[in-house]
């Protein structure tokens, strides 16, 4: 199931998530490393930088599907040739970019800034935990790397889990970005009400529920409505009971 909702999300953010026509993704990689316009030292005293002619960054897909830039998140912005800076930088936009979705109806609270991280950054956050605490890793820290609890993630548990949190942002993205262009306003046939009695019902209310959204609702009720309407012309050779 896992792997059919991931491949159904990189279908569509490919298709449909860039300003200027199709961009393949994949989950996690080319999401961490476009997350910015990086310029990066690298062994060898090579520099790597992106160039966003060429290259679609993270930020630019948000800025497409939102309609507008995000706050603290820019797709011009450059990152700090120093590795430490580099990650804190990196930690403070995955930040700020989960407040952002979490105040616009997002269910993100299990995600960590840091699980959004490359593995070296990754590595940097641990290492610099650590130093600020000089005990177990798992106690309370403080000043720019945070005072949450920190969860030691070992090689491809971080994959695993960078992967996964990876696509429940995209996920929420699309909840909060696409799914809000789905009008509530329809209109219900007064013939066909009567083959509708017996569907489950579902409240269109905006506080009726604490997990689907009014957008999903409206979708859930219009699903409800065609499967009721269908199904009894589907099936309506069978036996009693059978529908």
């Amino acid at each position: 199931f896992f792997q059919k909702t991931l491949t159904a999300i990189k279908s569509w953010f490919t298709l449909f998530g860039w300003p200027k026509g199709q961009n393949p993704i994949s989950i996690p990689h080319s999401l961490r490393r476009d997350v910015c316009k990086v310029q990066m030292t690298v062994p060898q005293d090579k520099v790597f930088t992106r160039n966003l002619g060429k290259d679609k960054g993270f930020c630019e897909m948000l800025v497409n599907l939102n309609g507008e830039p995000l706050p603290g998140l820019t797709a011009s912005q450059s990152l700090p040739l120093e590795p430490t800076e580099r990650m804190l930088q990196l930690h403070w936009q995955h930040s700020a970019l989960l407040s952002f979705l979490k105040s616009q109806g997002a269910c993100l609270s299990h995600v960590m800034p840091e699980f959004l991280l490359e593995p070296e950054d990754y590595k940097i956050w641990i290492k610099m935990k650590k130093a600020k605490t000089n005990v177990k890793v798992d106690v309370k820290t403080s000043d720019r790397v945070g005072d949450k609890l920190t969860f030691v993630l070992e090689g491809s548990t971080f994959e695993t889990m960078s992967k996964r949190a990876w696509t429940d942002v995209l996920l929420q993205i699309y909840k909060v970005f696409v799914l809000r262009r789905v009008s509530s306003r329809g209109r219900t046939d007064p013939s066909i009400l009567e083959s509708l009695q017996n569907m489950p019902r579902i409240k269109s209310d905006p506080l009726s529920s604490n997990i689907y959204s009014p957008y999903e609702r409206t979708i859930l009720i219009w699903l409800n409505k065609h499967y009721e309407e269908n199904r009894k012309l589907v099936w309506k050779d069978s036996q009693k009971g059978e529908i």
